[in-house]
């Protein structure tokens, strides 16, 4: 292998990672002076292509405990989505209609009927969720997120505003 060799000699830069040496660094250098001294000089070719060190696979840590069972995903269960029914495109169109025709303003009621339809169809380990936010309550969110936003030039949606609306949806969500 042919790459920098770190200061005390184990370890070998092979382009992306320190990979550790696989022969002792006091053997690697004379053989690379040897073989240095012995090439003739004779002819020198116009380009020469360098040496790639193939890569090695780290080894693991060696500090780390080994792990017996593996770990559950964070959501813990099946999820079940009923798909099968045309309900949540009609949903959405009549969402998308409605805050057109209200100039945006009906941007609440739309978004809980869509997430009130998303959560009939939904079942976690065989159990129903249901949203409990109501369209007055996200409506009021969203009052406050355009003012704020107005108030401070576009500030407040940037740092917090563009969570709160996603906050609330989650914190109504609840088992049926």
């Amino acid at each position: 292998m042919t790459g920098q060799l770190s200061d005390d000699g184990n370890y070998m830069w092979n382009g992306n990672e320190w990979v550790p040496v696989e022969q002792a660094p006091a053997a690697a250098e004379p053989a690379v002076a040897a073989s240095a001294v012995m090439e003739p000089v004779a002819e020198t070719p116009a380009m020469v292509e360098p040496a790639v060190a193939t890569p090695v696979a780290a080894e693991p840590m060696m500090g780390a405990p080994a792990m017996a069972t593996p770990m559950m995903a964070a959501s813990g269960g099946d999820w079940a989505i009923q798909t099968a029914e045309y309900g949540m495109f009609f949903t959405k169109l009549l969402a998308f209609l409605l805050k057109v025709c209200t100039l945006g303003f009906g941007l609440p009621w739309a978004k809980c009927m869509v997430i009130n339809k998303w959560c009939s169809n939904v079942r976690i380990d065989g159990r129903r969720i249901q949203f409990t936010g109501t369209p007055m309550g996200l409506f009021g969110i969203w009052v406050k997120i355009c003012i704020l936003s107005i108030v401070t030039l576009t500030l407040y949606y940037w740092f917090a505003g563009y969570k709160q609306v996603s906050k609330y949806i989650d914190s109504h969500i609840t088992w049926a």
